[in-house]
């Protein structure tokens, strides 16, 4: 009776059972390891909320999960998968800094449909990613020239004069240079802030000393092109889009942090106006 026991315990398939569940675990967690590089990427360039996790959610049914949770604010990604096997996974992501590269997020969505439609191995999809986040679509030159094109058109189109534009434009390229500067000694959030009251406050500054010296007659017209430049417009949009989608955390938190940073602005500015006596 006991030899016959163990006999038909041999033949069964429940001793190679543990080997599979392994192996297949390991997809699994290769799976959301690979989903989650993409969500964290898109999130770091200035993707919505809703856009992160229907991403995460989408590549992992298209590679053959049955369950997919996502909890995606700000600064933090946490999300689990279940294989229709058993096997599951559970991952944490933690974001310390994000911007707006909307190149780089056109790049990655571009990535995540080809992975939907055609599910290349999750090698190949890794690789891809990590091209994507090497890339740099613009080089520095172009930035500083976006820069002044943009607040000295702004200038312009508000209606300031030639001199005007140009004084807006260089002070853009001055708070590009601002912009680059990042000691490493600080974190992200801290760094926006310091940027955007530094910049505020420069922005007034060079703008009075412009139309004090008569190179410039609008001071508020050069304020207005490089104050464009600042404003955290798509912040705001995304946390609108996410507060609209139910994502109410996330879209209070990026609400808070544009409304912050625009409180910076203009502390910098009006610091600048009473110790350079208001504006012209």
């Amino acid at each position: 009776m006991k030899k016959k026991f163990f006999g038909t315990f041999k033949n069964t398939a429940l001793i190679e059972q543990p080997i599979d569940i392994m192996q297949n675990a390991s997809f699994a967690d290769t799976l959301l390891c690979t989903s989650l590089d993409i969500g964290k990427q898109m999130l770091k360039s200035g993707g919505e909320i809703h856009r992160v996790e229907d991403t995460i959610n989408r590549i992992c049914h298209a590679y053959g999960a049955v369950h997919v949770e996502v909890f995606t604010i700000t600064s933090l990604i946490v999300a689990s998968v279940r294989m229709e096997d058993g096997s599951y996974s559970s991952q944490v992501r933690r974001i310390y800094s994000s911007s707006n590269n909307l190149a780089k997020l056109e790049r990655l969505n571009q990535i995540s449909r080809e992975i939907c439609e055609n599910t290349p191995p999750l090698d190949e999809v890794r690789r891809r990613i990590y091209s994507a986040k090497s890339v740099r679509p613009y080089p520095m030159w172009v930035q500083f020239l976006g820069s002044a094109l943009a607040a000295g058109g702004f200038a312009v189109f508000f209606g300031g004069n030639c001199a005007d534009g140009i004084a807006a434009a260089l002070i853009g390229i001055i708070l590009m240079f601002i912009d680059i500067i990042r000691p490493s000694e600080i974190n992200a959030m801290s760094h926006a802030v310091i940027k955007s009251f530094l910049a505020g406050t420069l922005a007034f500054a060079i703008s009075d000393l412009c139309s004090y010296l008569q190179i410039a007659s609008g001071t508020d017209k050069i304020m207005i092109g490089t104050i464009m430049l600042m404003i955290p417009g798509l912040a705001v949009g995304n946390a609108l889009r996410d507060l609209l989608c139910g994502d109410i955390i996330a879209g209070t938190l990026q609400l808070i942090q544009a409304l912050l940073l625009a409180v910076m602005i203009a502390f910098g500015f009006a610091i600048s106006m009473l110790l350079f006596g208001g504006a012209a």
